[in-house]
């Protein structure tokens, strides 16, 4: 991956407060729905109802599709991401609690609550994305760069599929 395109995916991932998501459900439909993220470098996190459909169809099937927008006034404005990622749900502590230290920052609460609260009852899964889009239609109409990081695997943020 380029310099300028890691720097546009942090800066798409760093203003957008929201993702849409793309699950299968189990009878085959897809399954798209609205979260807000946090991200950790090229990983992107999100929170849920443990009991959600995303959970389940993640459970069954961790392979997903996400896209992120950013706001715009025409058409050559456009800057926004699609990516394929493996999604898994965060158990690990140390994790969990960098993840609400980063909601802390990307969405200030009153109060300042305690890290630990920010997640309390919250599912969090981990997308680790494998294929980013960036589309960038200041440059050209259409424009778009595929970056493949199954290719790369020493890009960070990524585990190589192979090591445990």
């Amino acid at each position: 991956m380029e310099f300028e395109q890691r720097r546009l995916i942090l800066s798409i991932l760093g203003q957008a407060g929201t993702l849409t998501l793309a699950t299968v459900r189990e009878d085959g439909w897809p399954h798209a729905t609205v979260v807000s993220f946090v991200n950790d470098d090229l990983n992107l996190y999100f929170g849920t109802d443990p009991l959600s459909q995303k959970i389940s169809n993640i459970v069954r099937d961790p392979r997903v599709s996400a896209t992120v927008t950013l706001g715009f006034e025409t058409s050559r404005d456009i800057q926004a991401l699609s990516l394929a990622a493996e999604a898994e749900r965060v158990t690990d502590d140390t994790e969990l609690a960098r993840v609400a230290d980063l909601v802390l920052k990307k969405f200030p609460r009153s109060g300042r609550p305690a890290p630990a609260e920010v997640l309390e009852g919250v599912a969090v899964v981990r997308l680790r994305p494998t294929i980013f889009s960036i589309l960038d239609y200041s440059k050209t109409f259409g424009k778009t760069d595929l970056i493949d990081l199954r290719a790369d695997p020493a890009s960070p943020g990524r585990r190589d599929s192979r090591s445990p």
